[in-house]
């Protein structure tokens, strides 16, 4: 075909290039619907213009037809391209979805005539992306309750864009419990759990553009492992709390109940001043969940309200009363050695064997005690 081309424009020893030989950048050409595409070549410039030049559009609809520096611009190129004579580049302006597929250059240059082609595609923009929204939920689109199946939909205008699916930070990994549907449009969860709470994002995008919007799941679910602390055992007149917990999203409410029947208060704390008999008895406490609209109760909580009196009990007064003892005895001693001493000092012993008085005892000799009387 460029030998009858060289023919017509009286070019001889014209030599033909195949597609791929350098002069047009590897396709595809990515550009979006208003924006401009600029085909470079990789010819070196040349202060002395090209014999002859013909860009083309799909091999066969002018572009722009250059020989012996006379121009000729195809229909509908008028006014949206410029050509570049030192090294043959053409700008296209305007793009529209119809400019999307091949085009060509062949051009004369000093009795050779390098050629190439290579492909543009034409996208509309990713715009006005939706935000990931939770739809079909049971029982509130807005509100996913665990064991229900939940849709998170990602909707963008434009075509031929991909979708990517992000949770929390990290590339999205589907399980088992998760399908992704409709190129990737729909993220199912055929029964969400709590685990699946978290930030998502959906990365839509073409080669020249992208968007993306994210949707922060919180799974309800509960109550569940409803339990209550306190004392089990309480003075009259003492202070009673109890608390009651429960696994619950949102945060359950509570009702409290002794011996089955309810009682006042509707906090996590039970908190009763001043204890009296009749509060002795089984504690339970209920808690509901208003999104899930489901409740648990408690296992028995018993107390016993006694009547002893506040303070030691009787372990502690029996240690007191021990110790009380072992003081006044220790005081009944000391005081007699104290007197037993000072009586002492007032004895003289009589040796007979020398018919003298002495203040110390023998063993082996004996002796005579008596006491002198300070009269």
């Amino acid at each position: 075909m460029c030998h009858t081309l060289f023919e017509e424009h009286g070019i001889k020893n014209g030599n033909c290039f195949n597609e791929g030989e350098g002069v047009l950048p590897d396709g595809p050409l990515n550009a979006a619907v208003g924006e401009t595409v600029m085909f470079t070549t990789a010819l070196t410039p040349t202060e002395k213009p090209f014999q002859y030049v013909n860009w083309s559009f799909n091999f066969s609809k002018p572009i722009i037809f250059i020989i012996n520096s006379e121009e000729s611009i195809g229909p509908g190129y008028e006014g949206r391209i410029t050509f570049f004579p030192s090294n043959a580049p053409l700008e296209l302006r305007s793009l529209t979805l119809d400019d999307t597929g091949p085009y060509s250059v062949n051009i004369v240059k000093d009795g050779t005539i390098p050629s190439g082609r290579t492909t543009l595609v034409i996208y509309e923009k990713v715009s006005n992306v939706s935000k990931i929204s939770a739809v079909s939920v049971t029982p509130s689109t807005n509100l996913p309750v665990e064991g229900t199946s939940v849709n998170l939909t990602c909707e963008a205008s434009g075509p031929v864009f991909t979708r990517n699916w992000m949770k929390d930070g990290s590339e999205l990994t589907p399980t088992d419990n998760m399908t992704l549907s409709d190129n990737n449009r729909v993220l199912t969860f055929n029964t969400v759990n709590r685990k699946d709470s978290g930030e998502y994002f959906c990365q839509i995008s073409n080669p020249i553009s992208s968007d993306g919007a994210k949707y922060i799941m919180i799974v309800n679910y509960g109550p569940e492992k409803v339990q209550i602390k306190g004392p089990n055992k309480i003075n009259v007149k003492g202070t009673l709390k109890l608390i009651c917990s429960a696994e619950s999203t949102p945060t359950a409410r509570f009702t409290w109940f002794l011996n089955g029947t309810e009682i006042p208060s509707t906090s996590a704390e039970y908190i009763k001043e001043e204890v009296e008999l009749s509060d002795s008895g089984n504690y339970t406490c209920q808690a509901w969940n208003n999104i899930t609209e489901r409740t648990s109760s408690s296992a028995v909580h018993g107390l016993t309200v006694t009547d002893q009196l506040s303070g030691c009990a009787a372990g502690c007064i029996a240690g007191i009363v021990i110790a009380c003892c072992v003081l006044i005895a220790a005081a009944i001693g000391g005081g007699y050695y104290i007197y037993k001493k000072k009586k002492m000092s007032r004895i003289q012993w009589y040796d007979s064997t020398n018919g003298s008085y002495s203040a110390n005892s023998h063993f082996l000799t004996f002796y005579f005690c008596w006491s002198q009387s300070n009269h």
